[in-house]
């Protein structure tokens, strides 16, 4: 009985530290993710635009699952499309992305990302909970949702105050896939990146 006593508190003990090593890597996922959104946030006016997409661009592809979170945007739309339409998709919806933080994440007053908490979720996922605090500002609550896979930790969805971000793409992209079809999705998608680009000379 004593060693099986011995016994089951290592199990215990190794499968306390195997979740709390996966939480850990699910943290450096998004610590990368947000010291790299403040990097850029810190040199906006010198890096302009097109210098912050290229300094997020690596650590955007790392730190997110866009296969996955393309999947999930078209829902059943998925299935129906071509090998090539999912790269393509998926491509254009990284592209985006990087677009979006670049010319959002656009200047600095003092911003600061501080962990609050973790919780861990069915199907091997864990949700990650932040402030984004800046002086004289209302903080801004940031959800993280990561699966695994091989080991690596990437972002599944974010969740800012309450919307999910992939909620608003799942409703807005299938609903053109319904009304318009996927090249006009596409081509939505291309006209955002551009003005996004057009619309942030600095």
């Amino acid at each position: 009985m004593y060693f099986q006593v011995i016994i089951g508190i290592i199990l215990l003990c190794l499968a306390q530290f195997s979740v709390a090593e996966e939480q850990t890597g699910a943290k450096q996922t998004v610590d990368k993710l947000n010291g790299a959104l403040i990097e850029v946030m810190k040199n906006a006016k010198q890096l302009g635009y097109k210098g912050r997409y290229k300094k997020l661009e690596p650590v955007v592809k790392e730190t997110h699952e866009f296969d996955a979170i393309a999947q999930i945007a078209l829902g059943s739309h998925w299935k129906a499309l071509n090998d090539e339409q999912k790269r393509n998709f998926v491509d254009k919806l990284t592209d985006l992305s990087i677009a979006t933080y670049a010319a959002q994440f656009n200047g600095y007053a003092g911003e600061e990302f501080k962990f609050e908490s973790e919780q861990s979720m069915k199907s091997n996922r864990v949700t990650l909970r932040y402030m984004l605090t800046a002086p004289k500002e209302k903080p801004v609550k940031f959800e993280y949702i990561l699966g695994q896979s091989e080991g690596v930790w990437t972002i599944i969805n974010i969740v800012v105050d309450g919307i999910s971000d992939l909620a608003l793409k799942k409703a807005q992209y299938t609903s053109v896939m319904e009304r318009e079809g996927f090249e006009s999705l596409l081509n939505k998608l291309s006209q955002k990146i551009t003005d996004y680009n057009n619309n942030n000379a600095t």
